[in-house]
């Protein structure tokens, strides 16, 4: 007896969920470090042992000393000036139909979920500073890469899902897009880095999620689930994991 579609890819998605190997396979890789992240060579990979791929603490003493006794933060604007051209066939494809590489509004919507993730936590390490000053961290952050999901592609493969095989979905990897991005916490009063992070985020596999017909609608969670892990990691101690993100959803939306 044949399973329904949906019966069938809520038991998958279940079974891939509880696969750590699988979780890691779907996740998108590292996209390279851009200029903006200072001193690559002292980079460190997490390995999944933080939310980030990549992480970086000065070895300067002195100055991881005084960016630990400040609790005041400013967020930066976000800066476009790394931002790599798109490489993915489908998504340079989409921007020819017309998608707009929405770059500026993704840019300030960034800032804003950073912003929102310590204004919203229940016990926050840092209290957000509306602009830099001698008592202040500043974090500057900026979008790396930017590719938008294919909503004419995943129309296909929702049509393939339940007019084909829903094992269908799995042609999503060609579909999704990605952001990455890089961000640096600095002394606001010398310049002088205190800590940097790297990560890339690609489209959560789903069966059916609206974020699939928006351009940008992954990006958005990403941005979400950056935000409030960064904030997370700020009041973790030291050795403590903070958990990544799954790279699965079952949520529609």
């Amino acid at each position: 007896m044949r399973f329904p579609h949906f019966l069938f890819i809520l038991l998958l998605s279940f079974t891939v969920a509880a696969c750590t190997s699988t979780q890691r396979l779907l996740k998108a890789r590292p996209a390279g470090l851009s200029p903006f992240f200072e001193q690559p060579w002292l980079a460190q990979h997490t390995r999944g042992h933080l939310p980030f791929q990549v992480v970086w603490t000065t070895p300067d003493k002195r100055v991881l000393a005084e960016g630990m006794a400040k609790r005041k933060l400013h967020v930066a604007p976000v800066t476009l000036a790394y931002l790599r051209p798109v490489k993915k066939a489908l998504a340079t494809q989409e921007i020819a139909w017309g998608v707009r590489r929405q770059e500026q509004a993704v840019a300030a919507r960034l800032r804003e979920e950073f912003i929102a993730a310590f204004r919203r936590s229940p016990r926050p390490l840092y209290q957000i500073a509306d602009k830099p000053g001698a008592d202040t961290l500043t974090l500057r952050l900026a979008v790396i890469e930017l590719s938008p999901t294919s909503p004419k592609g995943n129309a296909v493969m929702t049509l393939l899902k339940f007019a084909v095989t829903p094992v269908a979905v799995l042609g999503r990897w060609f579909t999704k897009g990605n952001m990455a991005v890089e961000g640096k916490v600095v002394d606001s009063s010398t310049g002088r880095v205190f800590f940097q992070f790297a990560d890339n985020e690609s489209d959560k596999l789903t069966f059916l999620n609206t974020r699939d017909y928006q351009p940008y609608g992954h990006a958005v969670n990403s941005m979400r689930d950056w935000a409030v892990q960064f904030e997370q990691m700020t009041r973790t101690p030291s050795g403590l994991k903070v958990a990544d993100s799954s790279s699965i959803t079952l949520r529609p939306n």
